[in-house]
């Protein structure tokens, strides 16, 4: 009887079993798609490993007007191939500042930094989810390692940094050098490094057409960078004849949010070039603007960019407001940036408007590799400001003038550049890092970020070892490069150069945590480093001597 009994239980039990399975099944399999669709997404796809191979097909007449106008920063139309997959209808034009202006005005060359906008044209469009990147020229970098290795040392220490990928480019199928591709930051960026998209992005510029050195002085127009002293901590000094290059400059432009015209076609690319385009915050493009080096006209007021409060009025702070990356963005939204001004010079509440440790390690990078083309350096530029429910982190940008490439010439002050006083003028006047550094515990941890670099990057072999490395990926492409700014004969210099400066760099940082070397002045560790090996402009197109 019980054998009967349970004999009719038996098909609904397997039936029940079967449904669950089904259903188990099925939410598996959903998480698992859904998994593979986010990781997708936000997968690497600038391999900083390997060599990225970018052809330009352009009409000639669109090239050669981007070239003749270059400081206009305006776009055309072309199509790209990257590593063998087309994309149509793409957004190009010449990018940068010093870089721009002084390619410009030298009529040897035309290697010019470039922006590739992908859904310039074609909403939507996106090379495998990269909206944008830039493709930048290597300026002033003989080494052609100061960029690639600035990000590397960035993410080392664990701050986010954009995708990146030495790119050999064609254009109209005949060669035309040696880049570095880097991704643009975005949605996407945020999305893959801080697992969300919300929040809101800055990128504040206070360099214009003529901004020259005045653009980043402060208030009074004098530099801070002293001649052949330590750094003047009153703000009064003269930057010394040569350091820093005397030319007219032009504000980089926020694109994100580009008024344009979408959906265009190869046939009528022609006749949508002039299109207005509008940065967030009813921030124009500035199309023309004069005066030299210093000079009235010749730069933007910082207007926010140096984190310094003065009121709660949005329009106080307008170099930043206007340099928001989202639409999105709105007045009220930029209050927790105004909010983080205030808290910040109070020196309240740090923690709860500050990402510190991110903050610490950005500036222990900046720091160590003397990178003064930068908020430390009296530019208050080149940085994105990230801010996500109140919470703001610095977050690192262009850095080719890293490794003491602009404001100090003299070798053995870029070696002894001191840590604790990182900046060319009074803390006061960076209240970033100023006001952080007031604090011990910040304080020792910003030191002990430095003794990480030191010890772990470049006093244990690695740094050369990757010096090394990125030799051997890209020496034979900087051999045959057509457009390079330098011999192959400088390059092989500069590299033993770079090496170097890591060295004795390293030797300083680690007496002056030590306290054998003072650690707010600069100190004696002697050095050979031959500082302008490591890259000067000097003229573009191919050098007779090449080879």
């Amino acid at each position: 009887m019980i054998k009967e009994k349970h004999k009719g239980y038996i098909p609904i039990i397997a039936i029940l079993l079967l449904l669950i399975f089904g259903v188990s099944l099925v939410y598996y399999n959903k998480g698992k798609d859904t998994n593979e669709t986010t990781e997708k997404t936000v997968s690497t796809v600038l391999d900083k490993e390997s060599i990225t191979e970018i052809s330009i097909d352009i009409e000639d007449r669109d090239w050669q007007w981007l070239l003749d106008n270059a400081t206009e920063e305006e776009f055309r139309s072309c199509n790209i191939t990257i590593n063998g997959e087309t994309f149509n209808n793409v957004g190009i034009r010449p990018k940068g500042n010093t870089s721009l202006s002084q390619v410009a005005s030298d009529d040897t060359t035309d290697r010019y930094s470039f922006k590739i906008k992908f859904d310039k044209y074609v909403d939507g469009q996106t090379y495998n989810g990269i909206e944008s990147i830039v493709l930048n020229n290597i300026f002033q970098d003989n080494t052609y390692m100061k960029e690639y290795i600035s990000y590397d040392l960035y993410d080392f220490l664990g701050v986010s940094t954009p995708e990146m990928s030495y790119s050999n480019i064609k254009v109209n199928n005949e060669e035309w050098g040696l880049y570095l591709a880097i991704e643009v930051l975005d949605e996407r960026f945020l999305e893959k490094n801080f697992g969300t998209s919300e929040g809101n992005l800055y990128k504040p510029e206070t360099m214009e057409i003529g901004g020259g050195v005045g653009g980043g002085n402060p208030p009074n127009g004098k530099s801070d960078m002293p001649a052949g002293g330590p750094p003047n901590r009153n703000g009064n000094a003269v930057l010394p004849k040569g350091d820093v290059p005397q030319t007219n400059q032009k504000v980089t432009q926020s694109e994100s949010d580009e008024t344009i015209t979408q959906n265009q076609t190869a046939e009528n690319r022609n006749e949508v070039q002039n299109t207005t385009e509008t940065a967030q915050g009813e921030a124009k493009h500035n199309k023309t603007a004069k005066g030299g080096a210093g000079q009235p006209g010749g730069g933007k007021q910082n207007n926010g960019a140096d984190f310094v409060y003065k009121d709660d009025e949005v329009s106080s702070y307008s170099t930043v407001r206007d340099s928001a990356e989202f639409k999105r963005t709105t007045d009220e939204d930029f209050k927790k940036v105004i909010n983080m001004y205030k808290n910040l010079n109070d020196g309240t509440n740090l923690e709860e408007v500050l990402d510190v440790e991110e903050i610490l390690k950005y500036f222990s990078v900046n720091t160590f590799l003397v990178n003064l083309d930068s908020y430390s350096g009296g530019m208050y530029h080149n940085y994105y400001l990230y801010e996500n429910n109140g919470k703001c982190q610095i977050l690192p940008w262009d850095l080719n003038a890293s490794f003491s490439g602009h404001g100090i010439s003299d070798a053995s002050k870029a070696i002894n550049f001191p840590i604790d006083n990182p900046v060319t003028g009074s803390l006061e006047s960076v209240p970033l890092i100023g006001k952080l550094l007031e604090v011990d515990e910040y304080k020792e941890l910003y030191n002990s970020y430095l003794e990480k670099i030191s010890n772990k990057y470049f006093g244990n072999g690695h740094y050369s070892d990757l010096v090394n490395k990125i030799d051997n990926l890209i020496g034979d492409y900087v051999k045959e490069d057509q457009t390079a700014f330098c011999t192959y004969e400088e390059y092989q210099s500069a590299i033993s150069e770079m090496k170097t400066f890591g060295e004795d760099r390293t030797k300083s940082v680690l007496a002056q945590l030590s306290g054998e070397q003072p650690s707010t002045t600069y100190g004696n560790i002697t050095t050979t480093l031959n500082l302008s090996a490591l890259g000067q402009m000097s003229g573009g197109g191919r050098p007779e001597n090449r080879k």
